[in-house]
């Protein structure tokens, strides 16, 4: 009968999933919960480090050179998110059952991979949007100048490794190892732009500030990652056979293809809509909107840090078959994201004005509607994430790609007429939509799916 595994398990437990201190002292003192907690700890100081950075490239740009590093950097970000391979998708997903010392020449060819995936997905988000950079040229108004920066900043594109790196990071649950990489990071780029700052630096340097402390930041994930992996024994992955993937891995390639397409097609919503803002309002609606969209990623980093652990343990329980399990770790981790979602919504409602003020100057205020709309959109959408990965984690991909095809679908049909009709406004309505079609589809396609996908969805 349809509906009777987690949607039983919803009704079973409604009553008494009830919030009590001992249940919360049981909750808190799960490994997931403190891998969340290390998790957490880094996102927020990492949040806080680039909001101060921001804030100060935007004070020294102004709105409209503000606009302008905001277009360039979306537009390099849009194409590594649409056109490089989100490898740690289906390295999680086929390398959670590969524990035993038994298939350590399988895990070292699936990593291996991906890490040739990552390898020629940047090298093909570097070409386009190096061609779309000089396209760039005529939609949005740039001049020469501010074109050859965005092509030294695509150069970036060529060290995204952090596909095999977040994989290996999940893999080995080294999340307070993940948390001080974030912030190291932070730092590094929070130094550079405090100098060009203090020392009245102009466009060209923050573009090249952003485009070098990206690259280190990927590279430095990809060097912790190794040196993990170097502790095992598994590193010497140019040694790993790819002959026999597809019979090793019985759906590989359909399930990273699949996966691959739900995540660009996201990814698509969610960093084209600053370029379409620049495109049909102005650069200053862009800066506006941009820095709204930053502030907001508070909100979605908790989202997708809180997915990144329980992802690699529903795939186990999957694999294992413990539906029960698997069906408590969902509801429980829908119940918090849920809880913080609406939190910061309200927060925003009374704190949005105050908090661009002192992250960005008088000058960026304007933004603090796009601000609170903004947020309760991601707030839509974090709700989903431990959906999407229990859909994922029992190989239904196809479902999540339906659902993220229905919810960009909504978005490019509704952001185009409500960015021309109330301006940068609009595509923060248009995320709402995204967001509402988003949960409903995930929650749907979860009633559905029948139960006796656990466990087979190892080798679906």
């Amino acid at each position: 009968m349809r509906g009777t595994g987690v949607t039983g398990e919803r009704l079973r437990t409604a009553a008494t999933w009830a919030l009590t201190p001992a249940r919360w002292r049981a909750l808190l003192g799960e490994r997931r919960v403190r891998a969340v907690g290390h998790l957490l700890t880094g996102t927020a100081a990492t949040v806080g480090i680039t909001l101060i950075t921001v804030g100060l490239a935007a004070r020294a740009l102004g709105p409209a050179g503000y606009g302008a590093l905001a277009l360039v950097l979306t537009l390099g970000q849009a194409c590594e998110r649409l056109l490089s391979f989100q490898s740690w998708q289906p390295l999680i997903r086929y390398g959670a059952a590969l524990d035993s010392p038994e298939h350590e020449a399988d895990y070292r060819s699936l990593l291996k991979f991906g890490l040739l995936l990552d390898l020629g997905g940047g090298a093909l988000a570097w070409a386009v949007a190096s061609l779309l950079v000089l396209a760039g040229r005529l939609l949005f108004h740039l001049d020469g100048g501010t074109v050859l920066l965005a092509l030294a900043y695509m150069v970036s594109l060529l060290f995204n490794l952090n596909g095999i790196s977040t994989a290996i990071f999940r893999l080995t649950g080294q999340f307070r190892l993940v948390a001080r990489v974030q912030v190291i990071n932070a730092i590094v780029r929070l130094a550079c732009v405090a100098a060009a700052y203090a020392a009245n630096a102009g466009l060209a340097s923050f573009v090249l500030i952003w485009a070098v402390t990206q690259a280190l930041g990927s590279l430095a994930n990809f060097g912790t990652a190794w040196w993990l992996l170097r502790r095992t024994g598994r590193h010497r992955l140019w040694r790993a056979s790819l002959t026999g993937l597809r019979e090793r891995f019985p759906g590989l390639w359909r399930f990273a293809l699949g996966s691959n397409l739900s995540l660009s097609l996201w990814a698509s919503a969610q960093q084209v809509d600053t370029l379409l803002v620049g495109w049909l309002a102005d650069p200053v609606s862009a800066g506006l909107f941009h820095i709204a969209k930053r502030i907001s990623r508070v909100v979605q980093q908790v989202g997708s840090q809180v997915e990144s652990v329980v992802y690699p343990d529903l795939s186990r329980l999957a694999a294992a078959g413990e539906q029960r399990q698997f069906n408590r770790v969902l509801l429980q981790t829908e119940a918090i994201l849920a809880a913080f979602g609406g939190a910061c919504f309200l927060g925003a409602l009374l704190l949005a004005p105050t908090l661009l003020r002192l992250a960005a100057g008088p000058g960026f205020a304007a933004a603090a509607p796009l601000l609170t709309v903004q947020i309760l959109a991601v707030s839509l959408t974090i709700s989903g994430a431990a959906s999407r990965a229990a859909l994922l984690a029992r190989g239904a991909q196809s479902a999540v790609l339906r659902v993220v095809g229905a919810a960009t679908a909504t978005f490019y049909l509704t952001a185009p007429f409500l960015v021309l009709w109330i301006g940068a406004m609009g595509a923060n309505v248009a995320h709402v939509l995204f967001g509402t079609v988003w949960l409903a589809g995930l929650t749907l396609s979860l009633r559905r799916l029948p139960p006796q996908t656990i466990g087979a969805a190892a080798v679906a």
